[in-house]
């Protein structure tokens, strides 16, 4: 297990892979059970369209299938993803709430304010779990959550444009279409690329603000790049093939 320096803050990176929340659309809708699950996501999706004109599902209506985070403790830093294929959703959020509470890290995420951290306050309530002190707090400078503030950019183009490999694509274009096909490994393979692409984000964010100096950076870079360089999983070793051909 990681074990914390005693000087240096642990920074945990995460992120969310989502699919509808079916039970919940036919909870609210009250569709019949004869009626095909995917029928019942693309009336909430039309719905969603109708209302706003935007694609994708309201946040209350997503249900999340994978959790991945990043974990930098002093000098040792990994990437888990949490439970298995066959972990439900509230089990995969507990994972993520203990490890908060186990490290007091600074947690950051992707567009976290616009997306993931509402998200992850939605299920937990849904799933009548406690959120990890101090996350209930609105001022997010106190509760020690520190989103990256890119909620308009996609993660996978502003990593190219950093000079980060490019996230791998779920076949069949969308995590429900791969849910559906059976293929949560690959939704969570992806998950584990995005944590860490976020964490890798992070360290650029905190370079450009001047909290972190050029060879800390650095240095960090490429102790996270030793640990992908380490994994046997056929998608770090996708990534790491990818890096070794980019600049990040």
């Amino acid at each position: 297990m990681l074990q914390a320096g005693p000087t240096v803050t642990p920074i945990l990176a995460f992120a969310l892979a989502t699919i509808p929340d079916v039970a919940g659309i036919r909870t609210l809708y009250g569709f019949a059970a004869d009626i095909a699950d995917s029928d019942v996501a693309e009336f909430a999706l039309q719905r969603q369209r109708a209302r706003s004109g935007e694609d994708g599902m309201p946040l209350h209506l997503q249900r999340i299938v994978a959790i991945s985070w990043t974990l930098r403790l002093g000098d040792e830093i990994a990437c888990h993803t949490g439970g298995d294929a066959n972990t439900d959703e509230a089990a995969l959020l507990q994972a993520l709430f203990d490890q908060v509470a186990q490290h007091a890290p600074c947690v950051t995420s992707w567009s976290g304010a616009a997306f993931a951290l509402p998200l992850l306050r939605y299920r937990a309530l849904i799933n009548g779990l406690t959120l990890p002190p101090h996350w209930s707090a609105e001022d997010t400078t106190q509760s020690g959550l520190a989103p990256l503030p890119y909620a308009t950019v996609p993660l996978d183009d502003m990593a190219r444009l950093c000079g980060f490999p490019a996230l791998p694509v779920v076949a069949g274009g969308t995590p429900w279409e791969a849910y559906r096909a059976g293929r949560l490994g690959e939704i969570r393979a992806r998950c584990d690329i995005e944590a860490m692409a976020t964490y890798l984000l992070f360290l650029r964010d905190r370079l450009v603000q001047g909290t972190l100096g050029t060879a800390d950076y650095h240095d960090s870079v490429a102790q996270a790049r030793g640990w992908v360089g380490r994994q046997a999983a056929p998608h770090w070793r996708d990534f790491l093939a990818a890096w070794s051909s980019t600049q990040g």
